[in-house]
């Protein structure tokens, strides 16, 4: 792998973690807290749309035109990759659920559960603004310069977990990172990826905002009875994914885009 093909996914994670690094410095100059969460989501909001403009402007990763291309998705076989994706998220759910999120991640995702800024950062503009840096501007922009598609997939989806900066969530979005690449290849856009994403934290957000802090010490084994009943869960919601998944491999065929 030469830097060629290597730079899109160091210099788009550079961009996304200097962005939020500036966004962290914002809030820390103002002093903002969780008594103004409109401030902090409105802070996130605006530097995930920045490291979206930088890759597109300065770097030339992101093909806004191909990346929202509707018109050249097989719906059909695509609902195979939906309902495989929520399968594999719930079953990476349960096998994360045992890793405890930091404290501040949790107070930051509550209060913006419960704001209408935060909701739309966390339900819209955050999976929208992560689909376009990690599967267009990375995998994508790896895929036009020649690299082996499962190196861009792995490499996307490692970048992926990393850029959320704790363990729980980074092994969480590692294999869900490599589930969405799949999808993000073989249609060539992040339409569906962008539709899971959403699905994925519309999810989460509902959990934080009916059940409150309560989120963090109700376990899948508690929900379902026992250790054993959730983790037999976890494997049956596995295997269903990636029978789907290789059903949607097998069956789709992108159509021809109108453009």
């Amino acid at each position: 792998m030469n830097w060629h093909r290597l730079s899109p996914p160091i210099l788009t994670l550079l961009v996304f973690l200097l962005a939020q690094g500036v966004g962290v410095a914002i809030l820390l100059l103002l002093g903002v807290g969780m008594d103004f969460v409109a401030i902090p989501s409105l802070v996130l909001m605006a530097v995930n749309i920045i490291a979206v403009l930088c890759c597109y402007f300065l770097l030339h990763y992101i093909r806004f035109s191909t990346a929202f291309d509707v018109s050249s998705i097989s719906w059909r076989p695509g609902m195979l990759a939906i309902v495989g994706g929520i399968f594999g998220a719930l079953s990476m759910s349960i096998l994360a659920n045992d890793v405890e999120l930091p404290e501040e991640v949790v107070q930051l995702q509550l209060a913006m559960s419960r704001n209408f800024w935060g909701l739309l950062t966390l339900i819209i503009v955050g999976p929208i603004a992560e689909e376009l840096l990690f599967r267009e501007a990375i995998a994508g922009e790896m895929l036009r310069r020649g690299a082996n598609p499962w190196v861009a997939i792995v490499v996307s989806a490692i970048a992926f977990g990393i850029m959320h900066l704790n363990l729980a969530q980074g092994l969480y979005a590692l294999p869900i990172g490599i589930l969405f690449g799949v999808i993000y290849y073989k249609t060539g856009n992040i339409v569906l990826t962008s539709l899971l994403h959403i699905i994925n934290n519309g999810n989460a957000a509902v959990q934080l905002y009916t059940m409150g802090e309560d989120v963090v010490d109700i376990t899948y084994a508690d929900l379902f009875g026992s250790n054993l009943a959730a983790y037999t869960i976890m494997v049956v919601l596995g295997v269903l994914c990636i029978i789907l998944m290789i059903e949607f491999w097998n069956s789709y065929y992108a159509k021809k885009s109108k453009a």
